[in-house]
């Protein structure tokens, strides 16, 4: 932020603000520096110390996100330096009404009867309070129409941001009480609708002010969601001197600002940021299991681009697949088989990080709005001590909440899009490259429909993220006697971008299970496609390598096309049968051995060298043994003694995957357990609100230097 320091004359002034920056634009370019992910961390970082210091100038979202939702466990303090300019402009308020100054909403009624005048200073403010008190909360759960307690935590901390600058002409008693709220836990009910954040959050602020003032209607909770009347309140936050009789302009400057919209849209965006680094480190798991072609992370693809997100994201992905056990493995397969697979992977996978780079950049880019907004001085008149007057203007006007809300709805759900295109992917057979459809991991898949459900759920999520992703903003409403005649619906955008952030969530808990199946299914997999050679290899050599009288025989040459016909099937879409008629693999090793039948001349005549006289014998023998081969090899693995160890291990998104196996308890889903897949993604979905998920998903990333791969 800029630079500010005291000034004699009792306001905060910007120091050399013109010289150096006079339009702001140098900051904002200084702000978006470094890498996102570096950012993300910095917010963590921030997010969890014990203690928010709160001076007017460097409040940040993730410290707005940690009162919101750290209640006791992180205390705000009010910077004493603050001290002095917030009583001069109190104090010139009080001066100028003495002198008979004429001053909004000190002097004048408010907005569209800003024509009427009083002498009556702090019987105006009074009544100010009164008629704004106009919100309706409803009267039990079904019809609770109250703003979350988070939420409502986070407006009051960024308004005493604001009114800690020295332009607003309030008592710093009035900021101490609003702090001992917030350190007491004690939460004022503000209700959930009724601003258009155009003259600030008018109606919900003046329920913060009612409280302070003891109106008989306030209401607060306590510190265990206990309702509290205002007498109670203040007892519980040690306020011994009463209730506050509010001076002149002191009502104004509780309720004329953008502390709510911007309040939320910081606790939003903080979970907004987190979870666009989740999509891509997804993104690159994804590629994983579904052996995709790691090309698509090319540095030199995405520079030639030339946008940052889009090369972050890459290179974020890149380093999750670089030195990857899947992306090793598939590549030996890609080498082997080049037409087992389309060229090029599905847009989903391939052009992630185009799909991603630029909702990074809308996302953080509405980041440093916020941030500014949240530091900005945002009432009106504003009390400029310096110059002797009061300055009436629209800062009030929460147009950088509005859009920047918007924007970031459209940018999360295109992050939800593109999760639930990877996400049909996975549990399609058609496009999964061997996994079994729905990801279904029972012996039995007539009776385990396993993530069906899921993928009906996500559709849902996906279609309401869609319709969320509509822009507020263009249904302004002409408020206030035609007076607020253009607003920004700052607050209404930031809550339905919280229900954004809330989904996505749901489809990022729901989709991580998902992947979670796919890495263990590929464990089975190669288990189960080891066993099927290792049991073809025995049985050929015990059945194909000799006559009847124990001369070498011609089937003996059958063996290394048969274990192709092994490698190239995908031994999910057998398993549960392998022997059957009607599956692929005994279809295509008779196949095998009825084209060396034919290559064999006339010694097919001869009974004792011809080979189609080995097939009988040759599925007879593999039909015996191949079903109990098969069952030891998963009875094996479901007791932790998998001939082959799950390749997660050996990559570098093994972090999510061991804390929801071990962290969660979360399990491998199969028709053949009472687990339900909700009851998994509910974990999953719990861990994330708690915050518990952000060190594994950084996990992921702690080896990467910032920087995408050199091109060689």
């Amino acid at each position: 932020m800029d630079h500010l320091v005291n000034g004699n004359n009792g306001n905060v002034a910007v120091e050399g603000l013109c010289l150096k920056d006079p339009l702001n634009w140098g900051m904002a370019a200084e702000a978006l520096k470094g890498s996102h992910l570096d950012e993300v961390k910095r917010m963590v970082e921030e997010y969890r110390k014990p203690v928010v210091r709160l001076g007017g100038a460097s409040l940040t979202i993730a410290q707005v996100a940690a009162i919101a939702a750290r209640e006791t466990e992180v205390k705000v303090e009010l910077s004493e330096s603050a001290r002095a300019g917030v009583k001069a402009s109190s104090d010139w308020v009080m001066d100028s009404m003495n002198k008979g100054t004429d001053s909004y909403g000190v002097t004048t009624g408010f907005g569209a009867t800003s024509h009427r005048r009083t002498k009556q200073g702090g019987a105006l403010q009074k009544e100010l309070i009164r008629f704004l008190n106009s919100g309706i909360f409803g009267n039990g759960t079904e019809s609770s129409h109250t703003l979350p307690h988070s939420a409502t935590r986070a407006s009051m901390l960024v308004r005493i941001n604001t009114l800690l600058q020295g332009y607003s002409g309030i008592r710093f008693e009035i900021l101490e009480a609003i702090t001992n709220f917030l350190n007491h836990n004690i939460t004022p009910c503000l209700p959930l609708r009724g601003t258009i954040t155009a003259s600030g959050d008018l109606v919900p602020l003046s329920y913060i002010a009612g409280l302070l003032t003891g109106r008989p209607n306030s209401k607060a909770t306590g510190p265990n969601g206990e309702s509290l009347d205002a007498a109670e309140a203040f007892r519980l936050a040690g306020i011994t001197a009463g209730f506050f009789e509010l001076q002149p302009k002191e009502g104004l400057a509780l309720v004329n600002g953008t502390a709510v919209g911007s309040g939320m849209a910081s606790t939003v965006l903080f979970e907004a940021n987190i979870l666009a680094v989740f999509s891509e480190v997804l993104s690159a798991l994804f590629a994983e299991v579904m052996q995709g072609k790691p090309e698509f992370t090319d540095h030199l693809t995405h520079k030639l681009k030339h946008h940052p997100g889009q090369i972050e994201a890459a290179a974020i992905m890149e380093h999750i697949l670089t030195g990857s056990s899947y992306v090793k493995e598939a590549e030996k397969m890609h080498e082997m088989d080049p037409l087992q697979k389309p060229k090029q992977d599905r847009y989903a996978l391939r052009t992630s990080p185009q799909w991603l780079g630029p909702l990074i950049e809308v996302i953080r880019t509405s980041t440093k709005s916020i941030e500014r907004e949240i530091n900005s001085v945002n009432d009106n008149p504003l009390i400029d001590v310096s110059r002797n007057k009061a300055l009436h203007g629209g800062n009030f006007q929460g147009t950088p909440i509005g859009v920047s809300m918007d924007n970031t709805r459209l940018a999360i759900g295109s992050i939800g899009k593109l999760m639930f295109a990877q996400f049909s992917e996975l549990v399609n057979d058609f496009y999964n490259n061997g996994l079994p459809s729905n990801l279904s991991g029972s012996r039995n898949p007539s009776l385990d429909y396993g993530f069906k459900g899921a993928e009906i759920a996500m559709a849902s999520y996906c279609s309401e993220l869609q319709f969320l992703s509509n822009p507020v903003t263009n249904h302004v409403q002409s408020a206030e006697q035609h007076n607020q005649d253009v607003n920004s619906l700052g607050l209404i955008s930031s809550r339905k971008t919280a229900e954004s952030v809330e989904i996505l969530k749901l489809m990022t808990s729901t989709y991580l299970v998902a992947l979670c199946q796919a890495i263990d299914l590929r464990h089975l997999e190669e288990n189960m496609k080891t066993t099927v050679k290792n049991t073809v290899s025995q049985v050929a050599k015990k059945v194909l390598t000799m006559g009847q009288n124990g001369e070498l025989h011609p089937s003996r040459f059958c063996e290394k096309d048969l274990l192709k016909v092994v490698d190239r099937e995908y031994v999910l879409h057998y398993i549960d049968d392998p022997c059957s008629a009607t599956y692929p693999l005994m279809q295509k090793l008779r196949q095998v051995l009825v084209d060396h039948a034919l290559t064999n001349g006339e010694a097919e005549k001869n009974a004792s060298t011809s080979i189609f006289q080995k097939i009988g014998s040759f599925e007879d023998e593999l039909k015996a043994l191949l079903p109990k081969e098969v069952e030891n090899a998963r009875s094996d693995l479901e007791s932790g003694k998998a001939a082959i160890l799950n390749r997660i291990k050996d990559c570098r998104s093994y972090p999510l995957y061991k804390f929801v196996r071990e962290e969660l308890g979360g399990s491998y889903l199969t028709g053949e357990k009472v687990r339900s897949p909700g009851e998994e993604f509910d974990k999953v979905f719990t861990a994330m609100c708690e915050g518990k998920l952000i060190d594994p998903l950084l996990d992921c990333l702690k080896e990467w230097n910032g920087a995408p791969l050199p091109i060689c």
